[in-house]
């Protein structure tokens, strides 16, 4: 019994320990996650005019508000909950006020740039050819220069080749396909992509040394006899005999 009433406070002690030793941490992470500044998901935009998009402001806490208004409701108007929408060419600035309870937190702007659709559209290359992983960049142009519109990027088969909405062209497998480039009338440019395998390149042998070649023998040379210095040509050209080496190599006399 009084190891079973040991136990227990023993269990009691540690899980006040724990809760002791814890209890700041979370505190901490509590603040920290309190102390996160609101952020606005645009901070600018341009849109065709007739047409919207949603502004958001985050990281709010449970007693701030927004409130939205727009610099030139004529260009740009919004709604209470962040609905911007194009009315005539220009430029406006959005504007998202965080208030915690009559006070004013923070405030964020959206710029806003309205303007006409855009009648046609170029993309800066025709043909891509890439290797598996690698990526390449598409830029279009839109026609009117002036035009505000923001083409839309597809791939007709993204196991060959995926693009992102700003264009950017990834190899994904082996192949060939197209990549549309298209604005909201329906015109649209093409850019034929062809991926190719990775080559893997080959590995560099290291050349063999040749063995030097083995010099081949060479006969001694056979000295040549040397000429009596102290006879001169005419003696032995006058006498000849008498200069002439006999077979046991003297000289032999004229008797």
């Amino acid at each position: 019994m009084k190891v079973r009433k040991l136990i227990n406070s023993i269990l009691t002690f540690s899980v006040v320990f724990i809760l002791f030793i814890a209890l700041p941490v979370f505190e901490q992470t509590a603040y920290a996650g309190n102390n996160l500044q609101p952020k606005i998901n645009i901070s600018s935009q341009k849109i065709v005019k007739g047409k919207s998009f949603k502004l958001r402001v985050y990281n709010l806490t449970d007693s701030q508000s927004v409130i939205f208004n727009s610099s030139a409701p004529g260009i740009a108007s919004v709604s209470s909950d962040g609905l911007v929408t194009g009315i005539s060419k220009g430029n406006a600035t959005v504007t998202a006020r965080v208030f915690e309870g009559n006070k004013i937190v923070t405030t964020l702007d959206c710029s806003i740039t309205v303007g006409l659709p855009a009648a046609g559209v170029m993309i800066s290359k025709h043909n891509l050819d890439i290797e598996v992983g690698d990526q390449a960049r598409l830029e279009y142009i839109l026609f009117p220069l002036e035009a505000v519109e923001t083409p839309v990027f597809t791939s007709n088969d993204e196991s060959v080749a995926s693009v992102s909405p700003g264009g950017r062209v990834i190899g994904e497998g082996a192949g060939q396909t197209n990549v549309y480039c298209m604005i909201s009338n329906g015109a649209y440019a093409t850019c034929e992509v062809t991926v190719r395998s990775k080559e893997v390149p080959e590995p560099v042998q290291e050349p063999v040394p040749t063995p030097a070649p083995t010099p081949e023998p060479t006969e001694p040379e056979t000295a040549q006899p040397v000429a009596d210095p102290t006879v001169s040509v005419e003696a032995v050209l006058a006498n000849p005999a008498q200069n002439t080496p006999s077979a046991e190599g003297k000289s032999t006399d004229q008797e």
